[in-house]
């Protein structure tokens, strides 16, 4: 039976407990060995759970899973609602929250999943993105076919011609077309497509694919 998203989220719930009560060796049970490595002095753990409570979330919303390595790690992306600290939003002029980005990572060890080092990749609402996803014809787009990107798929829209795939490229979101006889049912959310084509002739946050594979991980 595979892995849900649920069964993720419960690791994280365990985990974030596991934080709120302050013991360094509850929050520790769940981690990988590699991550077990890492924090060995008193110091490193310290440090450690200070970040992680200031990384607790009031709220968080689940985006995707994404499972690699055979099924032996899991990748699960989130959305934070972090509460910013009063001194914080006074010297910086922020609002009492803020949204982060992140991706969780979990590795299986000994037939349970344990809690890897998460990668942050910012707040969601300051990426550049498209204004609409009208994506007009081939004609509107350089006629060189050379310019090659990959993404991570965030949200798919089906149109009469094709399927526009908004991607997550650095920091910014990138409105791709890709016509309908190149386009997969594996290509969902989560998901890495990897593109050649060509820019928007007036908008470099609008591409055409005339060509498209799926990143194998």
């Amino acid at each position: 039976m595979g892995q849900t998203m649920q069964d993720f989220t419960r690791i994280y719930d365990s985990y974030l407990a596991a934080v709120k009560s302050g013991k360094f060796r509850e929050v520790s049970a769940l981690f990988s060995r590699e991550m077990r490595d890492e924090l060995k002095t008193p110091d490193e753990k310290e440090r450690f759970m200070t970040f992680a409570k200031f990384m607790a979330p009031v709220s968080y919303e689940t985006l995707f899973l994404t499972m690699t390595d055979g099924g032996q790690k899991a990748e699960l992306q989130v959305v934070l609602t972090l509460k910013v600290p009063e001194e914080v939003q006074k010297q910086h002029e922020l609002p009492p929250t803020q949204r982060l980005e992140l991706i969780l990572s979990f590795v299986k060890e000994g037939g349970q999943w344990k809690w890897g080092e998460p990668t942050i990749l910012g707040d969601p609402d300051k990426r550049a993105r498209p204004k609409d996803l009208k994506m007009g014809s081939r004609s509107d787009y350089k006629p060189d076919s050379n310019t090659q990107m990959g993404g991570q798929i965030l949200r798919t829209e089906k149109q009469s011609a094709g399927t526009v795939f908004l991607l997550r490229v650095l920091d910014e979101e990138i409105a791709a077309f890709v016509p309908a006889v190149s386009v997969s049912s594996e290509f969902v959310p989560g998901r890495v497509l990897m593109l050649r084509g060509a820019e928007h002739k007036s908008d470099k946050l609008k591409f055409w694919a005339d060509e498209v594979s799926l990143h194998q991980r």
